[in-house]
């Protein structure tokens, strides 16, 4: 019985541990362990899974920490297929067949050839041998010459597809990988609208993935395996995995009817197969390390973090960390200039995408006729002034992040594509005749009302609750209490090194006037605010006349007539809600009609 350990968390994320049914396999730090994990809290010997009476059992060798079966803790249990094994951080997951594959009849024949996870051996020369017998090695050496000039997994993976379906004549070649709950996902394919067809059932995703076996299936017959029925439309079927670094990163399909694959088709797909999980893992390292260096760049930089200890602050850091663990997409609300962008990566960071690129998109800043085009992509001439293609932002923020900041301004084209895409479809491209797909993760931000747009049909209903899977509101600043305290602090320090003005100091005077402010353009206007006073002040402090706050807000009381008052109030509120009449009332505390009323009784514009 094939069956393997996927393990979906902890350092080791990715990886797929084959379970050897004939002897007992120990799980630990030691270096003696047959599962071998680096999570500080296993210990050396820390437990051990073995194949008893037709079940698999797990025991704690007595570690130090304990471990966790399906939430319990366990000193033996017996486990089965999805049983979830928790080390630590570490978090595992039992996948087993619930079918035998493999059996065989003159009807139906299965070439199988073991790709090793980890190690080389001559062995693994042996299809490279081959195809170097049938004249195939140059097309491997072009292939070799594509992958080291490549740093784009997509161009990548594009090279390996079109050589395979060039030279094996397939009918197609495609590329899944695991969506992270046991399934394999489609992601790249020749022809691209036949994407639906890239599919793996649960039975090979065991054999492919779990013992790392390429697999060629010949004439499927009714008898097979329920998920081998799939693919009854082909006659012939290779599947092989992706191994790279002791990871599986996919796998390859290649389909094809009359007439049948022959051994070179399968020795090259073999082949191609082996250089492409290498020109993957080295083009998604190169990407990890400039995801990497953008963070490092992102902490290095003052705006990289939410500072705030108050208890409104305290709340949104928890519903980040939680949201950022799960997949949907994210809506952030907030005003003008709170921090919708900071929550935006604080999600990304918490979430499993860490590693790969985060992108950010003012939907605002784009002309309405070039959204489309710059989200999405173009070819070469599509449009007047299309001199060159274009690859849209969700297929640079492919694996990772986009957050799409005035997710309102987008036109209703644009929406409709976004739509797809969170659906799952692949879309096209501007002026393109082949589709994409893409694995993006959302971020959307507004500061206006979009349920009022969906009423105003300047807002797609379907497209509003898909992006609101998860909603954040990010609070103004003159609600965060002591964080003004904070932030002063914060940007005083930055400032003053950034302008060499290490021993300029902030007079009483000039922070409370920075206390008492009512801050409507929120955290960016106190950030700006300081910037200037410190370039401007004389030595040796700031002053309150430095800050150029004109209007203290609503602290100043140089009236009592309660009009005026309720004219000044709803002003600012239409100010900070961007002109919103909805939200302004909900700033207000009153309801929507009481608001245009006010607002027509004070002749207030909007």
């Amino acid at each position: 019985m094939v069956a393997y350990l996927a393990v979906q968390s902890g350092p080791e994320k990715g990886k797929h541990f084959p379970l050897d049914p004939n002897r007992p396999m120990h799980i630990g730090r030691g270096t003696n362990c047959e599962i071998m994990l680096s999570d500080p809290v296993s210990s050396r010997f820390h437990a051990v899974i073995y194949f008893e009476d037709g079940n698999w059992h797990l025991r704690d060798t007595s570690s130090r920490n304990g471990t966790m079966v399906n939430g319990q803790k366990a000193d033996h249990a017996r486990i089965i297929d999805q049983a979830l094994v928790q080390i630590g951080a570490t978090e595992m997951r039992l996948i087993e067949p619930s079918v035998e594959f493999g059996a065989e009849d003159e009807s139906m024949q299965t070439v199988i050839q073991d790709i090793s996870m980890s190690g080389r051996s001559d062995a693994d020369l042996d299809p490279l041998r081959k195809v170097a017998e049938t004249g195939q090695l140059f097309d491997l050496y072009l292939l070799s010459l594509s992958l080291l000039r490549s740093e784009n997994p997509d161009e990548t993976i594009d090279s390996v597809l079109k050589l395979l379906r060039d030279r094996t004549k397939a009918d197609v070649v495609g590329l899944s990988f695991d969506s992270g709950d046991g399934r394999q996902k489609p992601q790249r394919c020749e022809p691209s609208e036949a994407i639906d067809q890239v599919k793996l059932g649960k039975s090979l995703i065991r054999r492919v993935i779990g013992a790392g076996e390429a697999i060629w299936v010949n004439e499927q017959r009714d008898d097979n395996p329920a998920d081998m029925k799939a693919y009854d439309k082909w006659s012939d079927a290779i599947f092989v995995p992706l191994n790279s670094d002791d990871e599986n990163l996919g796998v390859l399909h290649l389909y094809r009817n009359t007439p049948a694959f022959q051994e070179n088709d399968f020795d090259l797909a073999v082949s191609a197969g082996r250089l492409l999980a290498v020109g993957l893992g080295s083009a998604l390292r190169s990407d990890s390390l400039r995801a990497e260096s953008r963070r490092i760049a992102d902490r290095n930089a003052d705006t990289d973090e939410l500072i705030g200890t108050s208890p409104i602050m305290a709340k949104l850091k928890e519903k980040i960390e939680r949201i950022g663990k799960a997949s949907g997409s994210v809506l952030v609300r907030g005003e003008s200039g709170s921090g919708k962008e900071l929550v935006a990566r604080a999600v990304h960071r918490a979430s499993n995408r860490v590693s790969r690129p985060m992108l950010t998109v003012n939907c605002a800043a784009i002309p309405h006729e070039l959204i489309e085009s710059q989200l999405f992509g173009h070819k070469k001439g599509s449009f007047t002034g299309a001199d060159s293609d274009h690859v849209g932002w969700f297929q640079q923020a492919h694996t990772g992040t986009l957050f799409l900041d005035e997710i309102g301004e987008l036109t209703l084209e644009g929406q409709a594509k976004l739509l797809r895409i969170l659906e799952g479809h692949p879309f096209l491209p501007v002026g393109a005749t082949e589709q994409v797909l893409v694995d993006v993760r959302v971020i959307a931000a507004t500061n206006r009302d979009l349920a009022e747009f969906v009423r105003e049909k300047k807002f797609r209903e379907d497209l509003f609750y898909r992006l609101s899977v998860f909603e954040l509101f990010v609070p103004p600043l003159r609600d965060r209490g002591s964080d003004i305290d904070l932030l002063v602090d914060h940007f005083l320090d930055h400032f003053r090194l950034q302008h060499g003005r290490s021993n300029l100091e902030l007079t009483d005077a000039a922070r409370d006037r920075l206390l008492e402010y009512a801050w409507p353009g929120n955290v960016r206007q106190l950030r700006n605010v300081i910037d200037s006073a410190v370039v401007m002040a004389d030595d040796p402090a700031i002053v309150a006349e430095d800050l150029g706050l004109r209007d203290a807000g609503l602290s100043r009381l140089d009236t009592l007539r309660i009009d005026e008052w309720e004219r000044r109030l709803i002003t600012k509120a239409l100010q900070q809600s961007g002109g919103s009449v909805p939200d302004a009332a909900k700033l207000l505390g009153v309801s929507r009609a009481t608001a245009y009323r006010k607002i027509t009784e004070y002749e207030i514009e909007r």
